[in-house]
């Protein structure tokens, strides 16, 4: 059993305790303070109480997760008006303190000019790189695996871009400029991962999201063109140190699929519920890699009873569990609409039916 993540509600409820470190609080009280490095210390306390939480829950497997919020100690978030912020990748973030979450609305690549500007997040900075070991150290004293939560490029670039869209249409009529973003900030992505081994990294996870329920993003011809070489980067540098590289994509990738799966990679998760059939992706791939997921966080997570999630632990343990190679999870991350009740309910039913006969 592991996940991707937890949101801030799930993390307080699991702890029992009101942790005040949702991003968006984070950021928000950041703009009143005047101490450099609150910003540091905040995403490091942030990241430690999601990953006692997944402790707590006894996850076999810890998502590290630094990447995002990887920030020096004299960061302070840029503010832009409506609470919205720059952050350190120059995406423009929009501040949920009901959610305490923060999310993607803009970007600040517009122009040639702009990308000659601009620098990603350095890895090996000082001041990032002793975040990323304080984030790792206290899973690397438990008996679980450290999940180096890490990108190749293609989710940072559009966002930093501004969006999919734009970044699809460079790819059609400005490739060149698509190129040099994509190269810019997948070599910083590239860093993470050599960072993330160095720390103490037992699996890499590349997060980057694909598709959406009806499809790739981009045709299977710039996939390959533009964004499998950079997967297929981190895939050697784990190759390189003997560590093992898992996929996460949402949506439909089946034009994609054999592009994914011959790349190198481990794993795949989550194959997403109505996108994707698990069934399916374990007869044909099942003896290739291992398959993560797949337990329905849109709605049987958020929205059903506890007899709901069990049977479809159970559907997944049944249809992808046979032979080895599956790896239970929900079929994204326990975002801030599940139901506390319901990821006890799924834990519990994992340990219960989820042994190998």
């Amino acid at each position: 059993m592991t996940d991707l993540g937890l949101d801030a509600p799930i993390v307080e409820a699991v702890l029992r305790k009101e942790t005040g470190l949702g991003q968006a609080e984070q950021f928000t009280r950041a703009s009143s303070i005047t101490g450099a490095g609150e910003s540091w210390k905040s995403t490091i306390d942030n990241r430690a109480a999601m990953i006692k939480a997944c402790m707590k829950l006894g996850f076999d497997a810890i998502p590290a997760m630094v990447d995002y919020s990887a920030v020096t100690k004299a960061y302070r978030p840029r503010f832009v008006g409506n609470g919205r912020y720059i952050d350190q990748w120059g995406r423009i973030m929009q501040p949920s303190v009901e959610a305490k979450t923060t999310y993607f609305v803009g970007g600040t690549i517009q122009t040639l000019e702009d990308l000659d500007k601009y620098e990603p997040p350095d890895a090996f900075h000082p001041d990032i790189f002793e975040m990323i070991r304080t984030v790792f150290k206290p899973i690397k004293t438990q008996d679980v695996v450290v999940m180096g939560l890490c990108h190749s490029g293609w989710h940072m670039a559009f966002q930093v871009r501004g969006g999919i869209d734009k970044m699809a249409l460079d790819l059609h009529i400005n490739p060149v400029f698509a190129r040099k973003v994509l190269d810019k900030i997948s070599k910083s992505c590239q860093g993470f991962a050599e960072a993330f081994i160095e720390a103490g990294a037992d699996v890499l996870f590349v997060t980057d999201d694909y598709a959406d329920n009806h499809g790739p993003f981009m045709s299977p011809k710039l996939f390959r063109e533009y964004e499998l070489p950079n997967l297929m980067k981190i895939i050697e540098i784990g190759r390189k140190h003997g560590v093992p590289v898992l996929k996460h994509t949402d949506g439909n990738v089946y034009p994609i699929l054999d592009d994914i799966v011959n790349s190198g990679i481990r794993g795949l998760h989550p194959i997403e519920p109505d996108a994707m059939d698990l069934g399916d992706v374990k007869a044909r791939y099942g003896n290739k890699i291992c398959l993560l997921g797949n337990v329905d966080c849109r709605y049987v997570l958020p929205f059903g009873n506890e007899q709901d999630v069990r049977r479809d632990v159970r559907r997944c343990i049944d249809t992808a569990a046979k032979g080895g190679g599956f790896v239970l999870t929900s079929s994204n991350s326990i975002h801030a609409n599940v139901i506390p009740e319901n990821v006890y309910a799924m834990m519990d039913e994992a340990r219960r039916y989820g042994k190998y006969r």
